[in-house]
C-alpha cells in the first residue's frame, strides 16, 4: 500500500495542525475584543475521530477529512478575564501556538522522509 495509515495519520496531523494554527491566530486577533472567548481545536480527539472514520477503498484512496470542531478554551490564568469579558491569556496562546507549530513540523519532516523512502525504493536506489 502506497498510502497507508502512517501516510493518512501524517496527512491529517498535517491538516489539522493548519487550521489550528488558525484558530489560534484568530484568538490573538481577537485578544482585545469585547466578549471574546477563546476558541481551541482538541487535536488528539480530531485524530482520533479521523482515526476512526477512516476507510480505504479498494483503490487505496483516503476519505474526506472530517471537519475540525473547534471548542471554547477553558480560562486558566490566575488573573479573572478582562473588564470586557475577553478570555484570551496572551501567553497560553503563545504556548499553543509554539506546540502546534512543533507538531506541524514534526508531521511534515516524518512525512517527507517517508516519501523519500518510497521514492528510492521505486527508483531502485534502496
Amino acid at each position: 500500500m502506497i498510502f497507508d495509515k502512517t501516510t493518512q495519520m501524517l496527512t491529517a496531523g498535517i491538516y489539522y495542525t493548519g487550521i489550528r494554527h488558525k484558530v489560534i491566530a484568530n484568538n490573538l486577533a481577537n485578544i482585545n475584543t469585547p466578549n471574546y472567548k477563546a476558541k481551541d481545536i482538541n487535536f488528539r480527539d480530531q485524530l482520533d475521530l479521523f482515526a476512526k472514520t477512516q476507510t480505504q477503498g479498494s483503490d487505496n484512496t483516503m476519505t474526506a477529512l472530517p471537519p475540525p470542531t473547534t471548542v471554547l478554551t477553558p480560562y486558566y490564568s490566575d488573573q479573572r478575564p478582562s473588564v470586557e469579558l475577553n478570555t484570551v491569556d496572551i501567553d497560553q496562546e503563545q504556548v499553543k501556538l509554539a506546540e502546534n507549530t512543533l507538531f506541524h513540523n514534526s508531521c511534515l519532516q516524518l512525512l517527507g522522509s517517508k516519501l523519500r523512502i518510497l521514492k528510492s525504493s521505486v527508483s531502485g536506489n534502496v
